[in-house]
């Protein structure tokens, strides 16, 4: 069953209808014969109930009295039949010995009889009363028949309905067998348990033993469904000891072998319960290692304990020689979880659905487990009323419940992923990432980084996706939409392989993207709004501060001050680079380096110094950022004035190199070199200053030439941080 309840590929239409209308016929079968063998029963008019203050007759419609302190029934003939607490007994399953089961079913055998005759007299508190006897009409069935009736066909039609569609899988089989078995306990608990009085004896006894096989069918096929699915287990043996263990019991139970049925029937139903619990158990060590099975391991595993512990308790408390008078009819019920619950199971519809609630649902089911237990205990051990019993049990399971609720959920919170609001850093750096061009790399790379810390996928890889967050695979995959030029991704499987994703993930995910959305959007906007103040700064000091700069180096030059003339050129022109970084526009390296060319050589030549240019920029020929522009342009400029006003050489040789990640450049000159006068009038500390602060490094040495050097590398794209390694254990595979 670990593949979606489909049609074989190789079975055609025809052999699908055959076993559709075979197992419409079979439930329909199941459903007339239980309601035919309900409706034998003759009616008085009453149904007798057993109380606290004794055996009460009470009407099945809303007219007439009850009868209380009913003492015997009184046929023709003479005829007269004690009632008592053992004949009002639900199943003689309920009671200890065989041979109380003897008396039970002669004497359910005389309460018939004497149901033969036109009328009975009934013996109560206030003296006679005189019923004809009818028979039974339906509206008498009441809920006691209707509703494990109506579980039983439910269980069976989804038992049989995967055996329809599935007739080739084994574990499909032993699923329908085990749907078989319950739906035709239940319907005979289903005629016993609605009884008004009595019912036919003939083949009760049969059903009662046959209801036992039921049983087995049950819990065999159950744990023939664990033997094999989710996976495999091997134990070639355990069918064999299974099928003994089950075949010793019903032959015991059948010769009654025994004196007791706790021995004949409880006990072996109770080491069958055990054997289920180690091979869910085995299963679930063997799908540690697959978060599919491990999904099907927890739903299965909390479905079996949702509809069986409670049973289970009981039958342990049987076996040990207690009474447990509990409702049958609605108490079976229960095991309808497995059968209808299994679905999702055989399906794998919404298994992903199952993790973010299910250690929830565990510690509920236990708690109520625990205060039913402890009420049984004390019932059954002290001598105390079923109120008395019940307020102790929840007292003692409180005291009991609550600190071992605390202690395994503070385990489970231990492997819990990081919350929303501990990323939040991640998110914000993520955002800041790329403030400057070129650092698309990088912020995909926190993108990236981000995903694996959240949801710790066993593997992350780029796609394609566009729109809203999703879940495929069965909650295998998670697929992030791309956001604002950052690529989509793919999460596969949670916690390092550990679970599927749920919808608390897809929630999850949704708002970090959201959130990333909206910042990057925000980041945006503050940008842009930078940019204009910028432009509107350096249009201002264009116009006004540039004009009146024009005006003092014309005005200089008519006057033939040319001191004054050559101070105020030089200061438009720093005006202008100012204004160029301002505006934030970065600049290819090829047209900077082209730049620089002309002004520097140009002032080289102007100076008598013999020029020398080396420059190399790498084939992509990368943006240098506005800021990066304007601080090297001021430290060359502040390099070749050195060289022409204190070397005292005759030679300059630059050279510039620009690839994808930094940019260095060396100044050279054949002078005098590094005498200390020359040095404090070089500016060394603002090319230090500029240096520093774009992120790089700055020397001043001996040149080869003979003079002095001054080197400068600065990378391209300067972060204040570093890319940040995932915080957490292990990484993902991650594809680039």
């Amino acid at each position: 069953m670990n593949e979606p309840v489909s049609r074989d590929p190789e079975a055609d239409a025809a052999p699908v209808r055959v076993r559709f209308l075979l197992a419409s016929l079979l439930i329909v079968v199941f459903a007339l014969l239980s309601l035919a063998r309900a409706m034998q029963e003759p009616s008085l008019g009453y149904r007798f109930v057993e109380t606290a203050a004794g055996i009460e007759a009470r009407p099945t419609t809303d007219r007439g009295p009850v009868l209380r302190q009913v003492r015997a029934l009184d046929g023709s003939g003479g005829m007269r039949v004690p009632l008592s607490a053992l004949l009002m007994t639900e199943s003689a399953g309920i009671l200890n010995l065989y041979a109380e089961h003897e008396v039970f079913f002669s004497e359910h055998a005389r309460l018939w009889q004497l149901l033969q005759g036109p009328q009975v007299r009934i013996e109560h508190a206030l003296g006679l009363t005189t019923a004809p006897v009818r028979p039974r009409e339906l509206d008498e069935l009441g809920p006691r028949f209707w509703f494990p009736w109506v579980v039983a066909l439910m269980s069976l039609s989804v038992g049989l309905a995967v055996w329809v569609f599935r007739p080739g899988d084994v574990s499909a089989r032993w699923y329908m067998l085990a749907s078989l078995g319950y739906a035709f306990g239940m319907l005979c608990t289903a005629g016993w348990g609605s009884r008004l009085l009595t019912q036919a004896p003939e083949l009760w006894q049969e059903l009662h033993l046959a209801s036992h096989a039921g049983s087995f069918l049950v819990l065999g096929g159950l744990c023939m469904l664990l033997w094999r699915h989710p996976s495999a287990l091997g134990l070639p043996w355990f069918p064999w000891v299974l099928g003994s263990v089950c075949a010793a019991s019903l032959l015991v139970d059948g010769a009654r072998l025994v004196d007791s049925i706790a021995l004949g029937f409880r006990l072996p139903v109770v080491l069958i319960g055990v054997a289920l619990t180690t091979l869910y158990g085995l299963q679930w060590r063997a799908s540690q290692d697959d978060p599919v099975k491990r999904a099907q391991i927890k739903w299965l595993g909390l479905l079996l304990f949702a509809a069986l512990s409670v049973v289970f308790v009981a039958y342990a408390f049987g076996a040990m020689g207690y009474v447990v008078r509990a409702p049958q009819n609605y108490g079976l019920g229960w095991v309808a979880l497995v059968f209808v619950g299994l679905v999702p199971l055989v399906t794998r519809v919404g298994l992903f659905r199952l993790d973010r609630w299910w250690a929830t649902a565990w510690l509920w089911f236990f708690g109520g487990l625990l205060v039913v237990a402890l009420d049984m205990l004390l019932l059954v051990l002290l001598p105390l009323s079923g109120e008395t019993a019940l307020a102790a049990a929840l007292a003692l399971g409180g005291w009991l419940y609550f600190p071992l609720r605390q202690a395994l959920w503070r385990r489970l919170a231990r492997g819990v992923l990081p919350a929303t609001r501990d990323v939040l850093p991640d998110i914000v750096a993520l955002m800041v990432s790329g403030t400057r061009p070129g650092q698309d790399a990088s912020m995909q790379a926190r993108w990236i980084q981000l995903w694996d810390r959240v949801f710790q996928p066993q593997h992350l890889r780029p796609c394609i996706h566009e729109g809203e967050v999703g879940i495929a695979g069965d909650g295998r995959v998670l697929r992030v939409p791309g956001v604002d030029g950052l690529g989509g991704l793919e999460l596969r499987l949670a916690a390092r392989g550990a679970r599927l994703f749920n919808p608390g993930d897809l929630r999850r995910a949704a708002e970090i993207v959201q959130l990333v959305r909206q910042g990057l959007a925000a980041r945006a906007s503050y940008e842009r709004g930078a940019v204009e103040e910028r432009e509107r700064i350096a249009a201002d000091l264009h116009d006004d501060l540039g004009a009146r700069l024009l005006g003092i180096v014309q005005s200089a030059e008519a006057a033939q001050v040319p001191r004054v003339a050559a101070l105020a050129r030089q200061a438009m022109d720093d005006m202008r680079l100012s204004v160029r970084g301002m505006t934030g526009r970065p600049v290819p390296a090829s047209v900077a380096l082209a730049d620089w060319r002309a002004e520097l050589v140009g002032r080289l030549d102007a100076a008598g110094f013999e020029a020398s240019w080396e420059a190399r920029v790498a084939p992509d020929d990368p943006v240098l950022p506005s800021r990066l522009h304007l601080q090297v342009t001021r430290v060359l400029r502040e390099a070749v004035s050195n060289v022409i006003r204190h070397s005292g050489g005759h030679v300059c040789r630059i050279t510039l190199v620009v690839d994808e990640h930094t940019l260095t450049l060396d100044v050279e000159d054949d002078g005098s070199g590094l005498d200390g006068a020359r040095r404090a009038g070089m500016g060394l500390p603002g090319m230090e200053r500029r240096a520093r602060n774009l992120g790089g490094n700055h020397w001043l040495g001996r040149s080869a030439l003979g003079g002095a050097q001054v080197h400068l590398s600065v990378p391209l794209y300067p972060t204040a941080e570093a890319d940040p390694a995932p915080q957490h254990g292990s990484s993902a595979n991650i594809d680039a």
